[in-house]
């Protein structure tokens, strides 16, 4: 095996559900084992990196040669994701010179989904090894790419083909060194040292500002700890507050960490049929913002279309199943105080002062799915007196190998083993050898912090609108009112096992509370629709002929199932403002009774909506029907089962005013468009306009494109899509 033929070769990532940092791992792992990079560990993100180290990275003007191996994940609609947002601010100056990266060669794997569109499809990533060729970096290979749609293993099948094919056989003359399976597992190095500091845990009874039975993070004992490991999930994005209001995350010069904001439910209801296959939620939650803002028209706490970030919990269930499938000597800590110390190179901010109990529930994802380095990391600590000890550590090496992708996909993937699960059907992991040789077992806590993943933050687009929260008097002060809606992931497996997803569960399960009892972390950060147009038609203008409309700009909004939450925040929002200009705040209340509307006012906003079935999953029918009744709103519907063919949004909206809709709302009326949903849908609404605008411009498919990218530049042409 050749050695690395670079004075240095870094890994670096950017990832927003973490998936391409589970690529680095994986990597960094393999060309270890090759004996390519013996020292190279798994990296880190872009801006952990640093966006003005980056740029020296290429140390122009020397001699050494460097070796750059990216892991590069698109997220929304073809955009960077937030681990990277400064470092390819940096990389877009038009001062760099063209030989900045003369001495870097890069390998770049590029993580997506196809079903967002071929143009979108791992843009991010190629957007990047095409900004480092301009810069004088040279392919080191040829860019790899991840479909999370592959089978068995998305992204990480497609990972394991180009590592074999282009990264690790450019190191072995063109031959891919045949089988990966390295048998040869030791126990890793603990990057955590663990100290009892107390008794067991029992003083969050008398702690009058842990609320909630169990709410160890709300404890004066242990928040500022918690808080620390919060902030480390803090989205670059997210806005902060102040004494003066909320503050643009552009206008901030560094990058900020801060804790999340708290609030409480006040309402969670169902919103589906009963008798429906799909559990979704209308949640309204009352943020407290912690300072003293005072919220109001001129000073809100959000824009509409922007998303509530939330950090879930592990139910006390889930918990308490984790623990039982621990050693003994690691289930004996669960509820004494622990004090934990971190050692260079750790992976996880796990809160300094805590218990195991408590940071099993608020801070490591035990509910997730371990990935197959998680698996190879958990073969060495099978218990080889266990009868089943070395079969054990032999199936989780194989389970982590390319050879058998087709084996982890069955049992992880579509079964949806959680960690729990895993540990229980491994369970050597947990013998402590009492009955044979008196040997403990090799799982220390130490090594299980280590291991397990931290729970990554959701983000939910807010489905309320800033400015109509603020008329109807549920936003005051330093509190403000989001409502959110989401549809509970819940299944069962091809063998008969029922999963509930983490957060979407989370929230399922909370019940409207006391303003003092504050349970939910969160964060706001800018969605995709931050260009919403509010600005009113000028009087002199609108009274030029017999119909006139309010705004300058009529929207077409086009969803489908939960997609419809930003959308209803935008169309609520123009509402509000309406509201204002035209002085009727004061009855914004009961504005279903208002028929304020002038009859001569043409509709400024348009729905086009898509569900299953009317009777079943129409989400707030009643609302769009009282903004129709006062002319505030056009809606069109397509409920995909309630006749014998298939009705989708993007036929509605092609075939609306005898197909005319699209070109004259984009083309004559200077309209906006925003998309939310699926994203197979969003593309195949995306592909519909296009072709409505190409057959009315002369330019064709071409020009029309042409024309939607100028709308995206502006604002007037976005995509939210999941």
């Amino acid at each position: 095996m050749a050695s690395l033929p670079y004075d240095s070769c870094t890994i670096l990532w950017s990832t927003q559900s973490g998936r391409a940092k589970a690529c680095a791992r994986r990597t960094a792992r393999l060309l270890r084992s090759r004996g390519v990079a013996t020292g190279v560990g798994c990296g880190c993100s872009f801006d952990s990196y640093g966006a003005s180290n980056f740029l020296s990275f290429g140390g122009r003007g020397g001699d050494k040669r460097r070796l750059l191996v990216a892991f590069v994940s698109t997220t929304g609609d073809a955009e960077q994701c937030d681990t990277i947002r400064q470092t390819w601010a940096a990389l877009l100056r038009k001062s760099l010179l063209t030989d900045t990266y003369a001495n870097v060669q890069f390998a770049l794997f590029a993580l997506g989904d196809r079903a967002y569109g071929p143009t979108a499809f791992c843009a991010a990533g190629r957007k990047l090894a095409a900004r480092m060729v301009q810069l004088g970096a040279t392919p080191f290979c040829s860019v790899g790419f991840g479909d999370d749609g592959t089978p068995n293993g998305g992204v990480f099948a497609d990972l394991d083909v180009w590592l074999e094919a282009e990264l690790l056989s450019k190191f072995t003359g063109g031959s891919a060194g045949g089988n990966d399976v390295d048998n040869t597992v030791g126990l890793m190095d603990p990057l955590y040292l663990v100290r009892v500091i107390g008794a067991c845990n029992d003083s969050n009874g008398d702690d009058t500002n842990a609320k909630l039975k169990g709410e160890e993070w709300n404890s004066d004992k242990y928040r500022t700890k918690y808080d620390e490991f919060f902030s480390s999930a803090c989205p670059a994005t997210a806005y902060r507050y102040d004494d003066g209001g909320r503050m643009d995350p552009a206008a901030s010069s560094a990058a900020t960490a801060d804790p999340p904001m708290f609030g409480h439910v006040v309402k969670n209801e169902r919103i589906t049929s009963s008798d429906w296959m799909q559990d979704t939620r209308h949640i309204e939650i009352q943020v407290d913002c912690k300072q003293s803002t005072a919220f109001g028209v001129d000073n809100l706490p959000y824009a509409a279309g922007d998303v509530a970030t939330i950090l879930p919990s592990n139910g006390e269930e889930s918990v308490a199943m984790f623990l039982s499938v621990l050693p003994t000597n690691i289930r004996a800590m669960a509820d004494v105080p622990i004090e934990i110390s971190h050692l260079a190179g750790s992976p996880t901010p796990w809160p300094s002062k805590c218990t195991l109990r408590g940071l099993l529930t608020y801070c490591a994802d035990i509910s997730s799915l371990p990935e197959r380095e998680d698996l190879r990391a958990l073969a060495p600590y099978c218990h080889l007196d266990h009868e089943a000890g070395s079969a054990h550590r032999e199936k989780l090496i194989s389970l982590s190998e390319t050879t058998d992708a087709a084996l982890y996909g069955d049992y992880v993937l579509r079964e949806k083993r959680s960690w729990i699960d895993v540990l229980y059907d491994f369970d050597s992991i947990q013998y402590d050898g009492i009955n044979s040789s008196g040997k403990p077992s090799a799982l220390t806590i130490e090594h299980l912090l280590t291991i397990l993943p931290p729970i990554m933050p959701r983000h939910f687009s807010i489905a309320s609108a800033p400015t109509a929260t603020v008329l109807n008097g549920s936003t005051n002060g330093s509190r403000f009112h989001v409502d959110l809606c989401v549809a509970v992931v819940k299944g069962i497996t091809p063998h008969g096992r029922s999963y509930t997803g983490l957060c979407s569960g989370y929230l399922s399960r909370l019940v409207p509370s006391d303003p003092g009892v504050l349970s939910i972390r969160l964060w706001i950060r800018p969605g995709s629709f931050g260009a919403l147009p509010l600005k009113a038609t000028q009087p002199l203008l609108a009274d030029i002929g017999p119909m006139r409309r309010h705004f300058e700009s009529p929207l077409l909004c086009i969803g489908a199932g939960t997609g419809v939450a930003p959308l209803r925040s935008l169309i609520l929002e123009r509402d509000a403002v309406r509201c204002i200009n035209s002085d009727h705040s004061d009855t914004y209340q009961n504005q279903s009774t208002d028929n304020s509307t002038s009859s001569t006012q043409l509709v400024d906003n348009i729905l086009v909506f898509g569900c299953r079935k009317q009777s079943a999953d129409f989400y707030y029918e009643s609302e769009w029907k009282s903004l129709s009744d006062r002319a505030a709103l056009r809606l069109l519907t397509a409920f995909s089962r309630d006749q014998y063919y298939k009705m989708y949004v993007q036929r509605v909206a092609r075939e609306a005013d005898e197909g005319t809709m699209l070109t004259r709302h984009i083309l004559e009326n200077g309209g906006a468009v925003y998309i939310a949903g699926g994203a197979k849908m969003a593309h195949c609404v995306k592909d519909e306009i296009v072709e409505c605008l190409a057959a009315a411009l002369p330019g064709g498919e071409r020009e029309a494109k042409l024309v939607l990218r100028k709308l995206a530049k502006v604002g007037r042409f976005s995509v939210e899509a999941w």
